[in-house]
């Protein structure tokens, strides 16, 4: 969750930015990530909530959370004139947990960069070979190394493959929160020369990163969207996956999912991908077809949309984005 408790995040966003609104003549406020001004602005909000699992989960996630769970949030969205979810999974945890009216949640998907479906130039793709000492063949996981994003699964999955068709698998992403359990199972599966952690990789690396991996790897135990899936289907890259949260419903048929603790599936998919041609072939030209879908022009013309339904459109609109 993207709201952390301290003090200056509270002043800024919930006190000086309601301050900033009023002093400018704004007509509506838009918290982009979970939240609203807690100073009461007089004007129309909107909010957009990503993802809910800390209420469902919160062993998943570090402490010292609790002020933003049982107070901003919530409120936020009782506030809201409109709620935005980036997915049909996220509305229903919405209604679900806060009580929420459905017609109250409008689903705008997220889009992904054009980048991502531009082949790297050679260059580029020896640089960022370089740049992460980069094995001819390899496996691929992004995301921050915490307990949602389940490593552990993965780890277990590439333990289960004959080494004739092992490959390395790249875990693109810092080290977070509770992830001892990653740690200790490198260690215990004998995986120490098939994982490689390079930590945050930026985006003027991702889109090479992606285009050179054999297969992408997300089998989190829940999303409220799902980023790297639009990623990799657009570099042209298949992709093995959980089917919990939003994943089956951004993915489509362009993914082979299985249950989200199941290694064993995992494995039996990932092999798949690695050793039936044709199977390849159609899943990475569902994907590019899938990741076509998804754009930031559509989701910006959508939230037009939903402002211009909160503010009368018989007047001129200004938005303030914050928090």
């Amino acid at each position: 969750m993207p709201y952390r408790d301290s003090g200056p995040r509270l002043i800024g966003p919930h006190l000086a930015l309601p301050l900033r609104m009023r002093r400018d003549g704004a007509r509506l406020v838009h918290g982009p990530a979970n939240a609203l001004p807690l100073l009461n602005t007089g004007l129309p909000g909107v909010v957009t909530i990503h993802d809910l699992a800390i209420y469902d989960h919160p062993e998943w996630f570090p402490a010292g959370q609790w002020f933003a769970t049982r107070v901003v949030v919530p409120q936020s969205a009782r506030r809201a004139r409109m709620i935005i979810c980036p997915s049909e999974a996220t509305k229903r945890a919405t209604v679900r947990l806060f009580d929420i009216e459905p017609d109250r949640c409008r689903v705008i998907p997220h889009g992904v960069e054009t980048e991502f479906a531009l082949p790297a130039s050679p260059s580029v793709k020896d640089e960022v070979r370089a740049r992460y000492a980069l094995p001819d063949r390899y496996l691929l996981q992004l995301g921050t190394i915490q307990p949602r994003k389940n490593y552990v699964t993965s780890l277990r999955a590439l333990a289960r493959i004959p080494a004739p068709q092992r490959m390395p698998l790249i875990v693109a992403g810092a080290f977070g929160w509770k992830y001892d359990a990653v740690v200790d199972a490198v260690r215990e599966l004998g995986l120490r020369d098939w994982v490689r952690f390079v930590g945050y990789a930026g985006m003027p690396d991702l889109p090479a990163l992606y285009q050179m991996a054999q297969a992408v790897l997300f089998p989190s135990l829940d999303e409220g969207f799902g980023l790297p899936l639009l990623e990799a289907f657009a570099a042209g890259t298949p992709v093995v996956a959980s089917n919990a949260g939003a994943i089956p419903e951004v993915a489509g048929d362009a993914a082979l999912l299985s249950a989200p603790e199941d290694a064993q599936a995992l494995a039996d998919n990932l092999l798949r991908l690695l050793t039936d041609r044709p199977l390849r072939e159609r899943q990475v030209a569902a994907g590019r077809a899938r990741a076509a879908l998804y754009t930031w022009s559509a989701s910006a013309a959508a939230h037009r949309e939903v402002y211009e339904s909160v503010v009368s459109p018989s007047r001129a609109s200004r938005t303030v984005t914050g928090v």
